[in-house]
């Protein structure tokens, strides 16, 4: 198997990290929810699907405001300058 450049490393580990944190939050929050509850097996998709669409959209929204600063704030003040 051909591998990757090491420049496309943290661009591939937040594309594995994100898609994963994205559906399981919802999934943790559903299932503690259900079994206090007792309804834990026959409406959990359901319910997961809906938390999910909830959440997924506005966690991409700070996502997108939020990289982009945090990446100036290390660029700018929390790493040297680049030597040229």
């Amino acid at each position: 198997m051909k591998k990757l450049p090491r420049k496309f490393q943290y661009p591939l580990m937040v594309s594995m990290v994100l898609p994963i944190m994205l559906l399981s939050m919802p999934a943790i929050m559903v299932a503690k929810t259900l079994q206090e509850n007792g309804l834990f097996s026959d409406a959990f998709l359901e319910a997961w699907l809906s938390a999910v669409s909830q959440i997924v959209p506005s966690a991409l929204l700070v996502l997108a405001l939020v990289a982009p600063t945090v990446r100036l704030f290390v660029t700018k003040v929390l790493l040297e300058p680049e030597v040229k």
